[in-house]
């Protein structure tokens, strides 16, 4: 998030003294991300770099496990979280907050970096590669499983609930109500789109494999060494690979990115109700977690309220989130 969390510095460094057995020379907050509930931080322990993710509430220990474990499959590229002197993955802060260390990568996210034809070959093997990886009884257990077409309606029907009770505490969030009503035949035509086609997916019953599930170029760190790294594996799924190839096909990216893409990947089969369902999917969940910031998140600051709206205002601009969705939708065949 862009607004620091209300927690002490001390608090962060007594943690890494005592469940990491690092002594913080330095600890920089990291103004980045676009998760309501995560703040991050740099940590310096001599010539040591470190990546701290504070968490508020619960966490997914999905994130952890599914990382921890592709990297021990020997995908490399994979940024999984160190564990702590007693074999954890993340060291409670409080009863709040958990924190969870990361090595450091030194380099830039793909977000907006032109990359060569080699390093999207390269993305496409290591996306197949994720894939591929088999799923242990023991992951099987912690990773949830897609459920075609419910996941986001409760979300959504909370932020209209607050909608029509009309009490809005931020400019944002007035602004926010004003586009949702404005949008309103809209959004229904994405929830229809996306239950219908959740449906049809449920009786098809595709095989799952391991998802990052949000394996867009900004969780993409290009390394000063020009190596690619996958971070942020918070929202990992077992679900139809098209989960994560929808951020590869039809996402913007020019024609030549695509085809290297798709060569590192490999032959298979792509569903394009399924690639559209996950479009309608994303396109759900931003609806839902922005009106949730706006009106539902009584911690979040100004700066934080002012991002949700601008990140809402985009999702119905040319070519941004619905209308990519509704472009999938019409590349169905049939």
């Amino acid at each position: 998030m862009l607004s620091k969390p209300d927690l002490p510095d001390q608090c962060l460094k007594n943690v890494l003294s005592a469940a990491y057995d690092i002594a913080p020379t330095a600890l920089e907050f990291l103004p980045i991300g676009n998760d309501s509930r995560a703040w991050s931080f740099r940590v310096e322990a001599g010539t040591t770099q470190y990546f701290a993710k504070l968490r508020r509430g619960g966490l997914k220990q999905a994130a952890l496990h599914v990382s921890h474990t592709l990297q021990r499959l020997g995908i490399k590229q994979v940024v999984a979280p160190l564990a702590t002197l007693a074999g954890d993955l993340s060291a409670p802060v409080n009863a709040e907050f958990s924190l969870i260390l990361y090595p450091f990568v030194a380099g830039r996210s793909a977000w907006g970096m032109p990359l060569e034809p080699a390093q999207w070959r390269a993305w496409g093997e290591i996306v197949r590669a994720i894939h591929d990886a088999p799923v242990s009884s023991q992951l099987g257990k912690v990773v949830e499983r897609e459920v075609f077409g419910v996941k986001w309606l409760s979300s959504i029907a909370l932020v209209e609930r607050a909608l029509e009770a009309g009490t809005f505490k931020s400019e944002a969030a007035r602004r926010v109500a004003k586009i949702w009503r404005e949008q309103a035949d809209e959004i229904a035509l994405c929830k229809g789109r996306y239950c219908a086609l959740g449906e049809h997916l449920a009786q098809q019953a595709p095989l799952f494999v391991i998802c990052h599930a949000d394996i867009h170029a900004a969780n993409i760190i290009i390394s000063d060494e020009a190596d690619i790294h996958i971070v942020d594996w918070d929202e990992a799924l077992l679900a139809p690979k098209e989960r994560d190839l929808m951020f590869f096909l039809g996402d913007g990216h020019t024609p030549q990115s695509e085809a290297a893409f798709l060569a590192g990947y490999g032959d298979c089969h792509i569903d394009q109700a399924a690639i559209a369902y996950y479009r309608y999917d994303w396109t759900l969940q931003e609806f839902a977690d922005y009106g949730e910031r706006v009106f539902c998140a009584s911690y979040l600051g100004e700066p934080d309220l002012a991002l949700a709206l601008r990140e809402f205002e985009k999702l119905f601009a040319p070519d941004d989130v619905v209308q990519r969705a509704h472009a999938a939708f019409a590349r169905i065949p049939g």
